[in-house]
């Protein structure tokens, strides 16, 4: 019998999208208190009217890599109630929750208008077993299948569709270089789990409106470096370390070239639109009234309600 979690998640979403699409994942429930708490810190309404009905995908970890998933039963749970909470609340969108590859095939994927990579790890782009039965209709080998979905997911962000990625989003599928590329960098490590300070570098970007004109702020959170394909004349930087409030006696730091380390930032792709913050680690970071505002910025940036400059600075 399916579990009464999956039953509520089914029941939440339209039945003609569940009889179409692949399965809404059976996310861990988060403690009611919790849940109450991520509730009460969300914004009341969206940054931006929508400009019509919004659908977007919370994508995580697949279920047979989720068993060495490091944020298994920690931030993978609290950040899909996050994120379903934004949309629920304010009604910018309405969110799927998918474990299931087959999500990201062309019919599948095309009913979506932004797609959020929920702390993902590993290659899940490389179909399992399991998801083959359901993606054969791509190819006769997992070769193939893999393909099509790499060439499908790109197309269609460069055909004006968004992503939104947090955290260890950037930690996945190292085997696919076009796939940093389209996210902006690869991840170098976290040498801080600290409290650090954040510079946000353009206070009146769009995108940084949770930040009400501060400059810089501070926080607790394991924090990434970012390598080669990052480059700031690829994208537009929105908040870095502020490295002369930060202990940069931390180990295994690999940018004292230039000190630049950034955490958050927006790029094009094709058509479409990239956001990625490197903030999404530790649990209380999804009931921080300032962060949710940040993160509904994002999603409503990549879904094409909210215009804000993508131009390198």
């Amino acid at each position: 019998m399916p579990s009464t979690r999956f039953l509520a998640a089914i029941l939440a979403v339209p039945m003609a999208l569940v009889l179409s699409s692949p399965a809404v994942a059976d996310v861990e429930e988060i403690p009611a208190h919790r849940a109450r708490q991520v509730r009460d810190a969300a914004p009341e309404k969206p940054q931006v009217a929508p400009k019509q009905p919004r659908r977007v995908l919370v994508w995580i970890t697949p279920p047979h890599l989720m068993p060495k998933d490091p944020h298994k039963g920690y931030n993978i749970p609290y950040a899909a109630s996050a994120m379903k909470t934004l949309g629920t609340k304010t009604g910018a969108f309405e969110s799927v929750t998918s474990d299931d590859l087959s999500v990201f095939a062309p019919k599948s994927l095309n009913r979506f208008d932004a797609v959020v990579l929920c702390n993902a790890s590993q290659k899940w782009i490389t179909p399992s077993e399991e998801s083959m039965a359901r993606l054969k209709a791509l190819g006769d080998t997992t070769e193939a299948v893999e393909a099509a979905l790499r060439k499908g997911f790109l197309d269609w962000i460069r055909s004006g569709r968004g992503v939104m990625a947090f955290h260890y989003a950037i930690g996945a599928n190292r085997h696919w270089p076009e796939f940093h590329e389209m996210l902006g960098a690869t991840c170098g490590g976290h040498p801080w789990n600290e409290e650090v300070g954040i510079t946000v570098e353009e206070p009146g970007h769009p995108l940084a409106a949770a930040f009400e004109g501060k400059k810089t702020f501070r926080l607790a959170e394991e924090i990434f470096q970012f390598l080669d394909p990052y480059a700031r004349e690829k994208l537009r930087v929105l908040l870095s370390i502020d490295t002369l409030a930060t202990n940069m006696q931390v180990k295994w730091l690999r940018r004292q070239d230039d000190n630049d380390y950034a955490l958050a930032w927006v790029k094009p792709y094709g058509k479409g639109r990239v956001f990625y913050t490197a903030i999404g680690h530790r649990t209380e970071i999804f009931w921080n009234p300032m962060l949710l505002r940040f993160y509904l910025a994002g999603i409503q940036f990549a879904c094409g309600d909210l215009e804000a400059p993508m131009t390198p600075r």
